[in-house]
């Protein structure tokens, strides 16, 4: 559980930066996010 929070938390310092370079990178680091949450989850 505190791995995937560490994943969001970094996911989410990502997303803030890139953010500045447009929306459709923050659109991909929450979909890259969600994936490998649900690979985390389902294993």
């Amino acid at each position: 559980m505190v791995i995937s929070l560490n994943l969001i938390l970094a996911g989410l310092r990502l997303g803030l930066k890139n953010r500045q370079v447009g929306e459709k990178w923050v659109y991909d680091d929450c979909s890259y996010l969600c994936k490998s949450l649900t690979i985390f989850i389902d294993t």
